[in-house]
């Protein structure tokens, strides 16, 4: 898979997936979840309704989690979940054949599949499909019992007096639109959400902020409302965040912000320890290409990631004007 199926993702959700990174999601009723690391899935075939948040959590115990949220949930939804994990398991074992030639020494991960529901659903069976041969089980956490004006009040609080949020408080931020019954009061309350956001005084927390309640809310509000969410953003981050608009924003700039985003997955891994075999593995792109950019690294410290895209376009372009 070339690094162009990394780029068609939306930025806000791997901005957001990069926010919830050492933190816990005791505040959503899973004091057990803590986030250690997260790496795009980057499945093929993955079809538009199917996981909003495409992302593999790595634990702090080392296995693995796919988190996502409903406001509705059926007997698709399951048949969905259990698509959506075989697919995982299918490239896991892949990958370690490539790293274990014994593949009857690959062992699966363990994997937790964490369901946020909105305050539309009730307590679920935890115990969602069991068919004989197979069964599925899910960690749901409820955002019906969350105090919701109490929790507006709590956070307008602190951002009127200018102080930081702590991290529960960015995450009960973020999923507040969905603790309310009803597609428009969620639409009215995204509003008041959003605004309250765009106070935040600290950028990066006010940008994590705006890109979580976009994720989470990317069934509630209308488009063009989302338009002007991004514009409270700041035009300046617009193209950083929102590289797949790139008609929008310019085609060559969003192309830069989509490879900006590859190279900044890519350098974390590096700084992690990865070998470029293995980042190349793990993100299904070719490993001269994830070379090339680790030497444009090198040879430009000061660079930022951004710089590092357009001197991988540049050189790009020149290869292609030679041909």
């Amino acid at each position: 898979m070339s690094d162009i199926a990394y780029q068609n993702k939306d930025i806000t959700l791997k901005y957001f997936a990069d926010t919830l990174i050492d933190k816990s999601l005791a505040v959503y009723g899973l004091p057990h979840i803590r986030i250690k690391d997260c790496r795009p899935t980057n499945l093929p075939a993955i079809e538009a309704n199917e996981l909003r948040l495409d992302n593999l959590f790595i634990l702090e115990d080392g296995s693995l989690a796919l988190i996502d949220y409903e406001s509705t949930f059926t007997i698709k939804d399951v048949v969905k979940y259990v698509n959506y994990i075989a697919r995982i398991l299918k490239r896991f074992i892949r990958q370690e054949r490539i790293r274990n030639t014994d593949e009857h020494r690959a062992k699966l991960p363990i994997l937790h599949l964490i369901i946020i529901f909105s305050a539309d659903i009730g307590e679920v069976d935890p115990d969602i499909m069991d068919v004989g041969c197979m069964q599925l089980k899910i960690e749901p956490a409820y955002l019906l019992g969350i105090e919701t004006e109490e929790v507006f009040r709590k956070i307008q609080d602190k951002i009127k007096n200018k102080e930081a949020l702590g991290d529960d408080e960015l995450l009960e931020l973020i999923i507040l639109p969905l603790t309310v019954k009803g597609r428009e009061e969620k639409q009215a309350l995204a509003e008041k959400t959003v605004e309250l956001a765009g106070g935040i005084q600290n950028e990066e927390q006010r940008i994590q902020a705006l890109s979580g309640i976009l994720t989470f809310a990317d069934k509630i509000i209308d488009k063009e409302y989302a338009k002007r969410i991004k514009e409270a953003i700041g035009m300046n981050k617009v193209a950083q965040l929102f590289y797949d608009e790139g008609i929008e924003m310019g085609l060559e700039k969003g192309m830069a912000q989509g490879k900006a985003d590859l190279i900044r997955c890519i350098r974390k891994k590096i700084e992690k320890g990865y070998a470029a075999i293995e980042i190349a593995e793990v993100l299904e792109i070719d490993v001269l290409h994830v070379k090339q950019i680790a030497d444009l690294m090198q040879n430009y410290p000061e660079d930022t990631d951004v710089e590092i895209a357009a001197r991988l376009l540049r050189g790009e372009k020149q290869e292609q004007a030679v041909r």
